[in-house]
């Protein structure tokens, strides 16, 4: 038998594999949203890109992250927040800005 580096169900390491965009889902599977923002302490989550509120669910609920989605321990629903209006508009990408040169860093 193959020992893990950790346990396959609620683990903090696997918090760090959290990431926007992201599914959420309870522990019956049923969808809650999409990761809006990750917190210290809490998960923020949105039905929908454009949505002006967001649902709360502390960090501690985190059970599973697999691919594309996240697993919550219970099916106790999260606390309704308005949402943060620097993020509201904003659709999570993977894509990177392009880096931008400067006029010394440029060879002549």
């Amino acid at each position: 038998m193959t020992l893990m580096a950790w346990p396959t169900v609620a683990s903090p390491y696997e918090r760090r594999s959290l990431t926007s965009g992201l599914r959420v889902r309870d522990e019956s599977g049923a969808m809650l949203g999409y990761v809006a923002l990750i917190g210290r302490e809490h998960l923020y989550a949105r039905r929908w890109p454009f949505s002006r509120q967001w649902t709360e669910f502390p960090l501690a609920r985190v059970r599973h992250v697999s691919r594309g989605s996240v697993f919550l321990e219970g099916q106790m629903p999260g606390r309704v927040v308005a949402a943060d209006k620097g993020a509201h508009a904003e659709i999570p990408t993977q894509t990177l800005p392009l880096a931008e040169l400067d006029e010394a860093s440029t060879p002549a």
